[in-house]
């Protein structure tokens, strides 16, 4: 199965991901591409502001397990799922 498809489930996190933000009314929304690092086969970091809380979430596959990490100012959840992280921000 090729990247792009095992990809298309969180890549599809992370669109909703930029979405949550856009809607809570995020500033200085920042999305890092993972280029050039063959390890990695997919590789994503979001950040934005709302308020004065930065939130910063990482979107990865390596070697593929897929893995999200979330942090805000007040909380931190690390390996969660696609499925943990889209219940978390709904």
């Amino acid at each position: 199965m090729g990247i792009k498809k095992i990809a298309r489930p969180i890549n599809k996190a992370k669109n909703l991901f930029v979405k949550w933000l856009k809607d809570n009314k995020a500033t200085d929304i920042d999305i890092y591409e993972g280029k050039g690092a063959e390890e990695w086969d997919y590789y994503r970091v979001v950040s934005g502001f709302i308020a004065d809380n930065l939130i910063t979430t990482s979107f990865q596959i390596w070697r593929g397990k897929i893995k999200i990490n979330y942090s805000d100012d007040e909380n931190r959840h690390n390996d969660m799922t696609i499925e943990e992280f889209t219940q978390m921000i709904r």
